[in-house]
């Protein structure tokens, strides 16, 4: 069986959180998922309508206790969900991610039956528009994947390969001590948990270019620790298995996302240690992903959106009032 932790904070966008939690759960409820909240309670009226929502479902725990009053810190609350874990398998997930169970499961089954140690899942970041067409069933999750694949702009962001979603032995995760809770607001503290996972399984190389970073608008050319990772998804992404994060406004000058430079650093200084200056002649995983593409006799022309790399666009604004803000850069 398969328990997915979720870590949970209400300091930000409470209202937007608790209706995905209870969706979330919902879902899950249908195909016997176990879900397990890591909660931060500050004993507030949205923390209480949040317990309350979700405590009539019998396969959902929410572990909840105060652990800090400023920065939201999911590592922590990821390490309090999986104190009361169960099964033998996890996925890892935040509350925006769509409940695309089918797919969790899938990959499940397949770490239950050896295949790979651990699979971590591309994601696609949607639109308000893109969202709303899939969180009100005017659209499958097989008909939007088709929408992304066929160059349609208006109902995505970008995506993320690699993504924070991992489906993983409990075993692993109890070996790893889970994430470090040293890392603290927005970023980094997935992909460090990532790479020590793949290097408990031996699946990452660390050469000298480990630390290169580019911006990319796709996977396929990102560079560094992103394409060491990123080349754990490939056969997700072959397969077109993605999952999908639903939109949410954001406000860069919040502290939670000012602190992502602190977390960068944290990162960086912890994988300082290079096991080789040997790169790839392809630093980007372009050559990979087509021989990927050959090896299991698939055409190349049905993945043309991954090789497309225009920097941000006016065509990826869904709404009037985006399109303006990109256009005055506001």
């Amino acid at each position: 069986m398969l328990t997915a932790i979720i870590p949970i904070d209400l300091k930000r966008r409470p209202n937007d959180l608790i209706k995905k939690a209870v969706n979330l759960v919902e879902k899950a409820n249908k195909k016997n998922i176990k879900i397990v909240f890591g909660h931060n309670n500050s004993n507030s009226k949205h923390d209480k309508k949040l317990i309350n929502k979700i405590k009539e479902f019998p396969q959902v725990k929410i572990c909840s206790t105060t652990f800090f009053n400023n920065e939201v810190n999911s590592s922590q609350l990821r390490n309090l969900a999986f104190e009361a874990v169960e099964t033998e398998f996890i996925i890892l997930l935040d509350v925006d991610i769509h409940p695309d169970f089918d797919l969790f499961i899938k990959y499940q089954e397949r770490v239950s039956f050896g295949l790979k140690p651990f699979y971590i899942l591309p994601c696609l970041y949607l639109t308000s528009y893109g969202s709303n067409l899939l969180t009100n069933k005017n659209i499958s999750s097989h008909e939007l994947k088709e929408k992304y694949f066929s160059f349609s702009r208006k109902e995505f962001l970008h995506l993320a390969s690699p993504s924070s979603i991992t489906v993983l032995r409990s075993s692993d995760y109890k070996k790893l001590n889970g994430f470090d809770n040293l890392y603290t607001g927005h970023g980094f503290e997935d992909f460090d948990f990532l790479v020590r996972l793949a290097e408990l399984h031996n699946e990452i190389e660390k050469p000298s270019d480990f630390f290169h970073e580019m911006n990319s608008r796709s996977p396929l050319f990102f560079v560094g620790f992103r394409r060491y990772l990123g080349e754990l998804c490939i056969d997700s992404l072959l397969e077109k298995d993605l999952a999908f994060h639903l939109y949410h406004s954001k406000d860069n000058n919040e502290n939670y996302y000012r602190s992502r430079e602190l977390n960068h650093t944290r990162f960086f200084k912890k994988n300082n240690k290079l096991e080789n200056s040997k790169n790839h002649k392809d630093p980007t995983l372009l050559s990979t992903f087509i021989n990927s593409c050959n090896e299991k006799k698939l055409d190349i022309a049905d993945y043309s959106i991954l090789f497309e790399n225009k920097p941000g666009h006016i065509d990826r604004y869904d709404t009037l009032k985006r399109r303006l803000k990109f256009i005055f850069n506001k």
